[in-house]
């Protein structure tokens, strides 16, 4: 299985974001980071269902915690 997003995928993730962080609101602009919700080292699957459109300082301080 992948474990990275698709850019179709990014696109998407973004999109229903509205070009936000999922977790501070910050604008996304070109720091988009493609975050798996359940951490693909715990198991989560690089799927929509299971992705978020996060900021890199969010993604980077989240890890492989389930938040």
């Amino acid at each position: 299985m992948r474990r990275a997003f698709s850019k179709r995928q990014r696109l998407v993730l973004r999109m229903l974001a509205g070009n936000l962080c999922m977790i501070c609101s910050k604008p996304l602009n070109n720091d988009l980071h493609a975050d798996h919700v359940v951490p693909f080292s715990r198991g989560g699957k690089t799927i929509l269902r299971n992705g978020q459109a996060l900021c890199s300082s969010c993604n980077l301080a989240k890890g492989a915690k389930i938040v």
